[in-house]
């Protein structure tokens, strides 16, 4: 056997066959999942023991990988903590996602990029999309690498704390051809450069497979279902050349929300019966923006009168049914069974013409995904090559409610409108029907009216298809020279994501539709249902109509990643008494880009121009804030070199030194855009005696601005924020309300690395008297400096609220001049570009325990526990929070008020203090069974108000997974037939409340419920 495969390296780490490990004295030390990491005994063990080998083949049917270290053949320090999800926890999981993989390790943090999330609609990565957030530090902050080397961040962003984040989608992961799933859970930046703060997480494919393999799978839960179908196939041709070959295809239904109970109504109040927080609104997430409208005239000065009667109230009114008006209608009866009430929908009365949006959404969407991997190699004898090639396709539908008009663009209803109230009073030669009698200040030609809150729902709901398409190719050679071995590799990535709506309302076409002076005009005075006030519209405007401002809308990003590199490594460089030395070093480069393509009627291409006020928007979209296209694209260079220092050796006997060990790495990284980083790492691993080590590690990470961080310019997205600024003035008692409020948003080509230091320190317990039994303990912390960020509008408004009370004003926070009788004006926009903020220190444990049963006669059991324990989550304020902090604790911002994004975040909707789970697996001869326990402890929900002080607890959440296996074994028809049976949430636990759209948690939780799967199996 050649040398190239003796030391080859599947992903970053030694490579060991299992067959030698399994011939040592020392039994296997195993991290979370039972997959075994090494000490160096063990190595010496198996390399002693690999001339006893059976033939090559058996020799690489299994590889064990010490993760953390790029020197081959080198013996690992141990000194870095590191989880491995082995096949037994896979199978645990009982899925064929990456998203329900990851989120079964306890460090793997809140998941951002998921489906439940519901705020940003085209600005989010929809589709088929799932994200890994080690230690919570935030979506970018783990380097996910397939084989070692990185992986393509999906085109699709989406804000997390107000910027733009990237991530791998986790679902592109070819799972069933995934060997094991290896967490480093440390800073990497020395090893691995950008985004290995949190750590790093390696997919190891199954290169090694031989025969033929179908698989099949059905799933089915409440509401929806799941098939899968695929193969892995694996030959070796004249004992020089192996290749592999696997493909999937998975379809699922979608899960509408009206499925659960718990989802079916925005409206959460009637779970909160019984609590302090009973009858808290924050928990009622319908909308505003209903078929029952709220207009106000043009120009808004004008106070409309029916008699002696006032329609509108600083220029607004409202529709509403005659069976709503407990205290009576402004108006006379209009339409038949509505009214027109003055001022906006406000109050508890009017809540129950809020929009209900829940019945047009779905929580998971129809999927059809594909995935496709195969890989190849061959040994030249001195020269191995290898490649890689991979395609993953996925096809996701999913529906949302029609969106509403936006402070962003505005809609006007013309006077010529044919439903207008406030018309003209002949139209089309004859006396308007439509026109209410007895109107004052409403000219004979009529009044526009500027649309403040409405939704026309009369179109039926939005559906989008999001197309993800992800290529990855990869080539190189492998080979040695003495004691030195060479790796080099070139690869490229691309990757593609369509999100295209359907259904979407072209501000200019629904202006045209309102215009109309016939009958066949929009008419958005009908108001909606009736009795049921919250659901749709009964009484919906001519349908050719409608089809005529329906548009579809595309949202188009493209990322790649072209890297070339070479890597040359040595375990023996030079000898120590302590041992031989280990070495490696390396160079880098890659080129990432990026690419933002929205559709012409969101970038600017297409306008909308209001017919009435003539103020031109840069968005056609209704709902739909403008967004400029991005195109952006940097070349980073890097270089690394590492060394594997022994200090003491077991053969020196010294007292409480059976071994010492030293990692030091350093790497640096040139970005073609901001410059040079450069960090260094220090690792240790201390055996007093046998059975007990100690570890630790102190490094430097970063993670490099994103391209949309960077580069990015001018987006526009509308949010209710509080104008505290404009109703405490003069009044710091004043009550306020929240208003749409137009957001600009700006990459900045200042920005800086945010950077980090991790201390990680732990100590391992691994017995001698108790065979493979493992305990690990460790205790991490992370100082992050330069976090990107922004103030956020609402802290910039109460900035200029505290300025504009001392005479001066906060230039972010631009207003329209003031009209008369005001002392600021109205918010116009709020500008609040990306920026570097202060630091912050996040700290816990991860507790393993990992044990293997002696063989019994009732078989093998095998148990595995592990926890994550969050510490403390502190963010420092910025300058600006700073000032809010303590002018709010001197009460000059007046009541009620939170100053957000500072100070701790510990539990704050999200950032759990305990994950855990508890795996136990099971086998007698051809049978096999597993159990995963998944905790999450408590959080708190900030939405609604305190009570007494205390916020409202999020309550913690288990489930069960558990799954059971028959392999038939005997040479007749059924051999090497797999039968599994498994469920995941098999006791059906929903998830705790929170105030969301969907009252769960997304980030933590799901509502897929009880889902039961059947497989079959058969290898030729």
């Amino acid at each position: 056997m050649s040398k190239v495969l003796n030391t080859s390296i599947l992903m970053c780490g030694i490579s060991l066959s299992a067959s030698a490990l399994a011939q040592a004295q020392t039994p296997p030390v195993t991290t979370q999942t039972g997959a075994p990491s090494t000490t160096q005994e063990q190595i010496r063990n198996a390399e002693a023991g690999e001339n006893a080998q059976q033939g090559e083949d058996a020799a690489q049917e299994q590889e064990i990988v010490v993760v953390g270290t790029q020197i081959k053949g080198a013996e690992p320090t141990g000194a870095l903590p590191v989880t491995v999800v082995g096949e037994d926890r896979i199978a645990a999981t009982g899925s064929v996602s990456g998203d329900d993989l990851f989120r079964s390790i306890p460090q793997a943090g809140d998941v951002q990029f998921q489906e439940a999330r519901t705020t940003g609609n085209l600005n989010d990565a929809r589709g088929d999309n799932a994200s890994i957030n080690l230690r919570s530090l935030g979506t970018g902050n783990t380097l996910t690498l397939l084989n070692g080397r990185r992986m393509i961040p999906t085109p699709g962003t989406q804000t997390e704390n107000f910027v733009p984040v990237q991530t791998v989608n986790t679902n592109a992961i070819p799972l069933g051809a995934t060997r094991r799933v290896e967490v480093l859970r440390d800073g990497a930046g020395a090893i691995y450069g950008s985004d290995a703060v949190a750590g790093v997480v390696n997919i190891v494919l199954d290169n090694r497979f031989d025969g033929l393999r179908l698989d099949a799978r059905y799933g089915f839960a409440d509401g929806t279902d799941e098939s899968t179908f695929g193969f892995k196939a694996g030959t070796k041709f004249g004992g020089d050349t192996r290749v592999m070959l696997f493909g999937s295809y998975t379809h699922r239904t979608p899960l509408f929300a009206s499925e659960r109970d718990y989802t079916a109504s925005e409206d959460h109040r009637p779970r909160t019966v019984g609590t302090p927080f009973e009858g808290d609104t924050a928990f009622d997430n319908r909308s505003t923006s209903s078929p029952f409208g709220a207009f106000t005239v043009f120009p808004s000065t004008i106070a409309v009168r029916q008699g002696t009667v006032a329609l509108t109230t600083s220029g607004t009114f409202h529709v509403e049914p005659t069976s709503n008006t407990a205290a009576g209608c402004s108006s006379t009866v209009y339409n038949g069974n509505l009214c027109l009430r003055s001022g906006g929908i406000t109050g508890a009365s009017s809540r129950v013409l809020r929009y209900d949006e829940n019945p047009d959404r779905t929580i998971r969407g129809g999927l059809d995904r594909y995935n496709l991997f195969g890989t190849f190699s061959h040994d030249f004898g001195s020269i191995e090559f290898f490649g890689e090639a991979g395609y993953y396709r996925a096809e996701l539908d999913g529906q949302r409610e029609q969106s509403a008009p936006l402070s962003s663009a505005q809609i006007t209803v013309p006077a010529t409108n044919y439903y207008n109230p406030f018309g003209a009073t002949t139209i089309n030669g004859a006396p308007n029907p439509n026109r209410l009698p007895n109107l004052v200040n409403v000219p004979a030609a009529g009044l526009p009216l500027t649309i403040v809150n409405y939704r026309p729902v009369d179109t039926g709901p939005r559906t989008f298809t999001v197309t993800d398409d992800m290529v990855r190719l990869l080539g190189g050679f492998r080979g040695g020279f003495g004691d030195f071995d060479w790796e080099s590799a070139v690869s490229y990535s691309w990757a593609r994501t369509d999100d295209n709506t359907h259904n979407a309302v072209s501000n200019t076409l629904f202006q045209q539709a309102l215009a109309k002076s016939t009958p066949d005009a929009y008419n958005p005075f009908n108001g909606g249902s009736q009795p049921n006030f919250s659901l749709g519209d009964a009484t919906p405007s001519d349908a050719a109509t409608i089809q005529s401002f329906l548009v579809e809308v595309h949202r188009i990003s493209k990322t790649s990643l072209a890297t070339a590199d070479l890597k040359l490594s040595n375990p023996r460089l030079f000898s120590l008494p302590g041992g031989d030395v280990g070495f490696a070093a390396g160079v880098e480069v890659r080129r990432e880009t990026y690419e933002d393509d929205r559709d012409p009627r969101l970038d600017g291409t297409i306008t909308y121009t209001d017919s009435v006020t003539k103020r031109v928007f840069g968005t056609d979209i209704l709902g739909a804030s403008p967004a400029p296209d991005v195109k952006a694209k940097r070349t980073i260079a890097s270089a690394f070199l590492e060394f594997a220092v022994p200090i003491v050796s077991p053969e020196m006997n010294l007292p409480l030194m059976r071994s010492i060990d030293l990692q030091l790495a350093v790497r640096d990284e040139h970005y073609s855009d901001f410059g040079n980083v450069l960090k260094p790492k220090v690792a240790a691993s201390w055996d007093l005696f046998e059975g007990l080590r100690l570890r630790g590690s102190w490094s430097e990470s970063f993670r490099a601005p994103n391209l949309p961080q960077f580069y990015s310019a001018g987006t526009q997205v509308s949010n209710t924020r509080t104008d505290f600024g404009f109703c405490r003035i003069t009044n710091l008692n004043a009550p306020c309300s929240g208003v749409s409020t137009l957001e600009v948003r700006s990459g900045n080509k200042n920005l800086r690395p945010e950077e980090s230091t991790n201390i990680s320190a732990g100590i391992v317990l691994q017995p001698p008297r108790v065979p493979r039994l493992v305990i690990t303990a460790d205790y991490w912390e992370i100082k992050q400096r330069g976090v990107i960020g922004i103030q956020g509008a609402q802290n910039q408004i109460l900035y200029d609220l505290l300025l504009r009370r001392s005479g001066s004003s906060n230039p972010n926070v631009v207003r329209l001049p003031p009209a008369t009788g005001q002392t600021v004006g109205q918010l116009d926009f709020v500008q609040d570009n990306y920026f570097n903020l202060q630091p912050r220190k996040i700290r816990g444990i991860d507790l393993e325990l990992s044990y293997r049963l002696p063989d019994t006669p009732l078989g093998t059991f095998n148990i595995q526990l592990a926890g994550a324990h969050l510490l403390s989550f502190q963010q420092q304020p910025s300058d600006v929070q700073a000032e809010l902090i303590a002018a709010n604790a001197a009460g000059l911002l007046g009541p009620g008020i939170n100053i957000a994004g500072a100070n701790s975040l510990l539990r704050q909707n999200g950032n759990p203090r305990w994950r855990a789970t508890a795996n136990l697996t099971w086998r007698s001869g051809p049978v096999r069974a597993g159990v995963l326990v998944n905790y999450v402890s408590s959080v708190e929900d900030t939405g609604p108000t305190p009570v007494n002080g205390e916020q409202f607890q999020v309550d913690s959440w288990t489930t069960v997974n558990a799954y059971a296996e028959y392999n038939f074994r005997d040479e007749g028809l059924l051999g090497g037939t797999r039968f599994r049976v498994g469920a995941r949430n098999i006791f059906d636990k929903d998830p705790p409340l929170y105030s969301s759209n969907f009252g769960f948690l997304g980030s933590l939780h799901n509502a897929i419920g009880r889902f039961g799967y059947f497989e079959l199996s058969k290898k030729f």
